[in-house]
């Protein structure tokens, strides 16, 4: 009796020190260090969640503060660690953005998945896709395809009647359709290959709607 009497008062004790502990700030962890490679807007929301987060501190564990970060959109996996001198440090992997929505209210990830945010002005570099949630993975299989192309694209358009077209840097643009999008977008890649397309910088059309042909239209100057 006297023991289990012992055992309580040691608990309760406990409790009532940590209690005071948090109370007083006194298990607030000492730094909170957080690296990791990705986009400023990524980094921007990972530190404002830790910020908000009121009841982080040193108990915390650490699969909980994972799943925590995990529900971000930015991230893509995270470490937690803890130091002996009260520190925490966090090694997040982000998600790459490679697409963005015209109306700035998603991007589309390297994966072809959506990352659920708004635009911000730093994104603004991104190839625009004008279209709907829907067509963002059609969008995504396109670029992928795009090899030495992809860092040229500048908007990939996705009209209810006419089709996809895609626009590049170098005044090119590229109608593919509605239909055997693949086969159409890799005939293009072969001409433009041939062609030395990428050191063009004249204006002009492919339009690769047609039965494994095409047609090319160059602007000319009035």
């Amino acid at each position: 009796m006297f023991v289990k009497y012992r055992v309580m008062c040691s608990l309760i004790c406990t409790f009532v020190v940590l209690f005071f502990c948090y109370w007083f700030g006194l298990l607030a962890f000492s730094y909170i260090e957080i690296s990791g490679d990705g986009e400023k807007a990524a980094g921007d929301s990972v530190e404002r969640s830790i910020r908000d987060w009121k009841g982080l501190h040193f108990l915390t564990r650490s699969d909980k503060i994972a799943r925590f970060l995990q529900k971000s959109a930015w991230v893509d996996h995270v470490e937690v660690y803890k130091s002996f001198d009260g520190g925490l440090r966090l090694t997040l992997g982000y998600r790459v953005p490679v697409l963005r929505s015209i109306s700035g209210r998603f991007l589309v990830d390297s994966g072809g998945h959506l990352i659920d945010v708004y635009v911000s002005d730093d994104l603004l570099r991104l190839p625009i896709f004008d279209g709907d949630v829907h067509s963002a993975r059609q969008a995504y299989r396109l670029w992928s395809r795009l090899g030495v192309w992809k860092g040229r694209v500048l908007s990939m358009i996705c009209d209810e009647f006419s089709g996809w077209e895609v626009l590049f840097d170098n005044k090119v643009t590229v109608r593919l359709g509605g239909r055997n999008l693949v086969d159409r977008l890799d005939l293009f890649l072969k001409v433009a290959e041939h062609w030395s397309l990428q050191e063009s910088n004249q204006e002009q059309v492919f339009d690769m709607r047609y039965n494994k042909s095409f047609s090319h239209k160059v602007a000319t100057k009035e």
